[in-house]
C-alpha cells in the first residue's frame, strides 16, 4: 500500500490565507515543508479520501493523475474536505474526454455528504460521470482490492463524520483525521486488529484539548490505547496529520515554534513523523 499526502493542513492551510501570525510569517519566509494545503490523501493511484480546494493543485504537483481515481471517500461535509462543485468536471461531455467504457467515479460518504451532493446536483446522477454510495458507520464494503469501514468520529456533531479503516493485501491503515479523541465504539470496533500505519489528526497541535480535533498529547493517548487494544505491531507507523498554524504557534512561555524540524525532534522518541505536503509511506 503506496499513501500519498496531497496536502497535510486544517482549513485555512499554512500559512493561513490571510493570516500575519509569527508562524505564519516564518512559514512564508522559510516555505518547503512548512507550506501546507488542505487535507486530503491518495492511496496508490486510484483511491482518494476527500476533495479539498487544493486537490486539484496538489495532485498536479505530485504527478497524481485524477482521471486514474476510481474510488472517493469523504471524511464529512466541511468545505475544506469536500469541495463538492469540483466533482461536476467528472461529467462526460463537455468537461472531460475518456473512453467509452471508462467507469464512473465511485463516491462514498455519510448522509451529509449526500445531501450536499443531491443539493448541487439534484439526485439523478447518471450523466455526471460519478455514482455516490452512502455507507453507514461500521459496516465494511469492498471497492476493487480495498476494504473500507467507516469509523464514527467526534468532530462536528450532529453530523456522523467518519474516519477511515482502508485494508488490502494484507496492510492496514487508520486514517483519522479529522477527529477528537477516538470514541468508545471505534477503539472497541478495532480492539485485536492489527494496524500498519495510523494517521491521526494534530490539527491543535501543542494544546491538551482532545474535543472536534486532536493535539499530540491526544496523538499519544490515541497510540496508547492501541497498544493496549491489541492494535500495534513493532513497525507500525504512526504519523501526525492535519495541522493548524494556531497549533503550530508556540504561544506560552517554554514552548518553542513546531515546525517540521522542530515537530519531528520532539515526536521522535514516541515513535511519531509529522506529515508534510508529499510525504509518501508505502508497506
Amino acid at each position: 500500500m503506496k499513501l500519498t499526502y496531497i496536502g497535510t493542513a486544517a482549513a485555512e492551510a499554512v500559512p493561513a490565507l490571510f493570516c500575519e501570525c509569527s508562524f505564519c510569517e516564518k512559514a512564508r519566509k522559510t516555505g518547503g515543508k512548512e507550506f501546507r494545503r488542505r487535507s486530503g490523501a491518495v492511496i496508490n493511484d486510484d483511491l482518494m479520501i476527500d476533495f479539498s480546494p487544493d486537490a486539484y493543485t496538489g495532485t498536479l504537483a505530485l504527478g497524481i493523475r485524477l482521471d486514474k481515481i476510481d474510488y472517493l471517500l469523504f471524511t464529512h461535509s466541511h468545505s475544506d474536505h469536500f469541495c463538492v462543485h469540483e466533482l461536476e468536471f467528472r461529467m462526460v461531455p463537455p468537461f472531460a474526454l475518456l473512453p467509452e467504457d471508462k467507469a464512473n467515479l465511485y463516491v462514498f460518504g455519510n448522509r451529509n455528504v449526500e445531501a450536499g451532493i443531491e443539493a448541487v446536483f439534484g439526485k439523478d446522477l447518471s450523466r455526471r460521470g460519478f455514482d455516490f454510495s452512502f455507507v453507514p458507520p461500521y459496516q465494511p464494503f469492498q471497492i476493487g482490492r480495498y476494504t473500507v469501514t467507516p469509523l464514527s468520529a467526534h468532530h462536528c456533531l450532529p453530523e456522523d463524520a467518519y474516519i477511515y479503516l482502508i485494508e488490502s493485501e494484507g496492510v492496514s491503515l487508520l486514517y483519522g483525521n479529522d477527529s477528537g479523541m477516538l470514541i468508545p465504539s471505534t477503539f472497541e470496533y478495532l480492539k485485536g486488529r492489527k494496524l500498519d500505519i495510523v494517521s491521526l489528526d494534530c490539527t491543535l497541535g501543542h494544546s491538551p484539548n482532545e474535543t472536534g480535533h486532536m493535539g499530540f498529547a491526544a496523538n499519544l493517548k490515541v497510540k496508547r490505547i492501541l497498544e493496549e487494544n491489541g492494535c500495534v505491531k513493532d513497525d507500525t507507523v504512526f504519523i501526525s496529520h492535519h495541522f493548524s498554524h494556531n497549533g503550530l504557534r508556540a504561544d506560552d512561555p517554554g514552548e518553542v515554534d513546531w515546525t517540521y524540524e522542530n515537530f519531528m525532534e520532539m515526536a521522535k522518541p514516541h515513535g511519531f513523523i509529522m506529515s508534510y505536503d508529499g510525504l509518501v509511506i508505502e508497506r
